[in-house]
């Protein structure tokens, strides 16, 4: 569980994202979406400082990757996928989206004081950060343009309803 100095970075560097997102354009459900990316980039940062700060946080980072993925699955993609102009976004964040829940499971599985596990942490981190960038500066600005202002802006509740959902059963 992050302690106060680790959510006020997390939630500080979520602003960060999501005024950044803003600023390019981004609303609704983009704008939030790169806030949560924002948040869980500071945690990943922060885990790998050390084996305690991975032990403190690894639940929390897990829980929230895990959930924002499988929401996005549910709510986001596939309007993409029905949208010719979108549907090859949505088949490449699907394949990205498995490979981070890959690592995911094989971080789980490592032991934490192992080099094994850093790797394949640092990994994980290198493959979220460049998932969340691809998103935000080519998926999300075609995906807002394909459904529109006015759907990003409504389809942000039934994400964070499905992401709050779907983080009670992890």
């Amino acid at each position: 569980m992050p302690n106060r100095m680790d959510s006020m970075l997390s939630h500080g560097m979520g602003k960060l994202k999501a005024a950044k997102a803003r600023l390019s354009g981004l609303v609704g459900v983009f704008k939030t979406l790169a806030e949560q990316h924002g948040e869980v980039t500071a945690l990943l940062e922060r885990a790998k400082s050390s084996d305690e700060k991975f032990t403190q946080l690894w639940p929390t980072i897990r829980r929230e990757l895990l959930s924002h993925e499988k929401a996005e699955m549910r709510e986001l993609y596939p309007l993409l996928r029905a949208n010719a102009s979108t549907s090859a976004l949505a088949d490449q964040h699907d394949a990205e989206a498995r490979e981070i829940e890959e690592l995911i499971s094989a971080v789980d599985q490592a032991a934490i004081a192992s080099p094994e596990r850093r790797a394949l942490f640092q990994r994980l981190i290198d493959r979220v950060q460049k998932h969340a960038r691809e998103e935000e500066t080519q998926i999300f600005p075609k995906a807002q343009e394909a459904m529109g202002k006015d759907r990003a802006i409504r389809l942000e509740q039934s994400f964070l309803a499905a992401k709050d959902l779907i983080a009670k059963t992890l």
